[in-house]
């Protein structure tokens, strides 16, 4: 087997090198480079990913690094067609799409689905591409020394310690097996093969003492990666139709139970996962979703509509040991389910395609839409629910804050209230400014590479900006950034993208101990306009700028009446 991956991994890297430099060379004189990076990728990811083993990772396209929880050989899991056992994975992490680089990152994992009684061989398969990081929320079993039995009559291997459940393989009489478990009654043994139970009736062995010894067999809390912790960056300005998304496909007729930042899904389904700043946003394209299904007030989310919820600030939740997981926020209510608008939709052909070239009989028929909502230029009324803000309110019918506090004659939009009646304009003033602004002048690529050596002194493979994401509130905003350890200072520089074009309106500087500064966003400070971008760069010992983030866009609040009350920035958020 391993002779086998290493020619197809060195093979596939042969490949890419090469069609790596067609990209650059097409881009250069046809600037398709998009089309042409999407097509290199489905053509890489079935040859690379074909046949995956349950409870393991495939690294699809390039680029994708991920963590163990022990240490591996040099060069493990660092090229397309690598493979990885899920079981000691901690983490993994795709790649924003980077035209230059020709990459945009994939990956593929199969995950043991937990579906009661289930056959071995039953699993779930999860997309990650673009800016995706999931981190396993599965502690390990803990492992007991196996014993050795020589079979002293032919045996069959169950998968359950009963004779009535299905019947793995039969194995001769005089083989050996190790066995690392039994059931209270000692009449059954667990072989210890692999991540899947298979149990050995005992009076098919030779007489063996050591057994008794064994521990007795504890239900296991899941398999890895049945419980996980996610995080999705923005979508690509480059190009469209490369997305930066989870995507997870239950076997076919069958449903599966994750635990998705904290929160129980159910899966018949194929589904989009995504978070957009504070929120996370499940998408059914197929199927059907239900999340909390056990609980009092199950939420169905039929195929071609989507919910959202809020997620509580960074903590240390996963196997990682970083303080980058977002739970959902149990005092903040999921979103009704509502039909899904085109661009939450915008990613199924290529999915569906991606499905395709991996084998898994992608052809689910397209969901049906129900008429939406709140169609364009149509005015409705909405009553808030608990927990829902203006901006949740907002994406939901593809509107804006401006639009929604102008429509009621609002000034403040932190000011709602359950069971309040708001008018909604239908479709207007989506947030994109009347005209482009000018392009605004590159800077250097966010660091992502972990093993390349750092540059100027400062390590960028885990640089990034987290918050905010979604939106600047009145008066000051508190910006967070994951560190660049090196880094002598950072600095945060603010673009007004339509009242001044682009230009750079604000630079906020802190020491290299920080990972987070407030700065003022009124308009005395940065300018009218309700569309700004800001961006964190991390600063060398020598000055020059070692590593920037991506640059994101967030719409403004409206400034209060005069004499009003200015809220206080938000609270640090815990490190």
């Amino acid at each position: 087997m391993l002779p086998r991956l290493a020619v197809r991994a060195a093979a596939a890297a042969v490949l890419l090198i090469a069609l790596n430099g067609l990209l650059s060379q097409v881009t250069a004189q046809t600037g398709a480079g998009c089309p042409v990076l999407v097509d290199l990728a489905l053509s890489q990811i079935g040859a690379n990913c074909d046949r995956l083993d349950r409870n393991a990772a495939c690294y699809g396209f390039n680029r994708v690094e991920a963590r163990f929880s022990s240490a591996m050989p040099e060069g493990f899991f660092t090229r397309p067609s690598d493979r990885a056992p899920l079981a000691t994975m901690q983490s993994i992490r795709t790649a924003p799409l980077d035209l230059g680089l020709g990459q945009w990152g994939i990956a593929v994992l199969n995950v043991q689905a937990n579906v009661p009684e289930t056959l071995p061989g039953q699993a779930a398969t999860m997309l990650l591409m673009g800016d995706t990081e999931v981190e396993n929320a599965v502690s390990a079993p803990s492992a007991s020394e196996p014993v050795t039995v020589t079979l002293a009559l032919e045996a069959a291997l169950h998968a359950g310690p009963d004779a009535g459940t299905p019947i793995v393989v039969t194995i001769p009489a005089g083989t050996q097996l190790a066995v690392q478990a039994r059931t209270a009654d000692s009449q059954w043994l667990r072989i210890a093969a692999g991540l899947d139970p298979v149990w050995l009736p005992t009076a098919a062995i030779a007489a063996n003492p050591a057994v008794v010894r064994l521990p007795v067999d504890q239900p296991v809390s899941g398999s890895p990666m049945q419980a996980f912790y996610f995080r999705t960056g923005p979508a690509s300005t480059q190009c469209l139709g490369t997305p930066s998304v989870l995507a997870i496909r239950s076997p076919e007729n069958l449903t599966v139970d994750l635990t998705v930042n904290g929160a129980d899904i159910r899966l018949g389904s194929l589904v989009t996962l995504r978070t957009i700043g504070d929120l996370m946003r499940l998408t059914t394209l197929h199927g059907q979703a239900i999340i909390d299904p056990n609980g009092r007030n199950p939420i169905v989310v039929p195929a071609g509509f989507t919910t959202s919820t809020c997620l509580a600030a960074p903590d240390d939740l996963g196997a990682d040991g970083q303080a980058n997981d977002r739970s959902v926020d149990a005092s903040c209510a999921w979103e009704p389910p509502r039909p899904a608008a085109p661009d939450e939709l915008a990613d199924q052909a290529l999915i569906r395609r991606m499905l395709a070239e991996l084998g898994l009989q992608a052809e689910l028929p397209t969901p049906t839409l129900p008429a939406p909502e709140c169609p364009v230029g149509a005015t409705i009324t909405h009553v808030v629910s608990r927990g829902e803000n203006l901006f949740r309110i907002s994406l939901r019918y593809q509107t804006s804050v401006a639009a929604i506090l102008q429509a009621n004659g609002l000034t403040n939009p932190n000011l709602i209230y359950p069971n309040q009646r708001l008018t909604i304009p239908c479709g207007v003033d989506t947030g994109r400014p009347s005209f482009p602004p000018p392009p605004l002048p590159p800077l250097p690529r966010p660091g992502f590479d972990q093993g390349a050596p750092p540059v100027a002194g400062v390590d960028c493979s885990r640089f990034r900006a987290t918050s905010p994401l979604d939106g600047l509130p009145v008066g000051q905003a508190t910006f967070f950034w994951d560190p660049a350890p090196g880094a002598a200072s950072y600095r945060v520089n603010i673009y007004n993208l339509d009242e001044r074009r682009g230009a750079l309106v604000g630079t906020f500087v802190t020491g290299g101990e920080n990972t987070n500064l407030t700065a003022p966003v009124t308009i005395d400070a940065l300018g009218y306009g309700f569309q700004f971008a800001w961006e964190v760069l991390a600063i060398g010992p020598d000055g020059q700028v070692a590593c920037a983030s991506n640059r994101y866009t967030v719409p403004r609040a409206p400034q209060p009446e005069p004499g009003a009350p200015q809220p206080s920035p938000s609270a640090p958020r815990p490190q």
